[in-house]
């Protein structure tokens, strides 16, 4: 499969869907968060410089969005409003995460 075809999930699209979508917002913040290592995970902070997962200025507010969304199945107004100004800078990784997934599954 040709990267080529994947442009319907480009960066920029991506992106598009992360601020009409608040599903495709909560699916990505989870997406992210799970590539965050198991010590990032229990620290709710970045210790790796392995270019995935959150930034060290998105760890601790979005880790517990990933948290809290999976205990209740939702995210407040408040915490969408964030989210959505976060979250873009994650497109490129997003991106990524849905080439490899279609790759394997080809």
């Amino acid at each position: 499969m040709s990267r080529k075809k994947d442009s319907e999930w480009s960066p920029e699209k991506i992106k598009s869907a992360l601020k009409a979508n608040d599903r495709q917002l909560c699916r990505a913040i989870i997406a992210i968060y799970d590539l965050q290592t198991q010590d990032e995970k229990r620290w709710s902070d970045t210790r790796e410089s392995n270019g995935v997962g959150f930034n060290s200025a998105d760890a601790e507010i979005l880790s517990s969005f990933a948290l809290f969304y999976t205990k209740t199945g939702f995210l407040t107004s408040a915490q969408i409003k964030l989210a959505r100004k976060k979250m873009s800078k994650y497109a490129g990784q997003l991106s990524e995460l849905v080439y490899k997934k279609r790759a394997v599954s080809a």
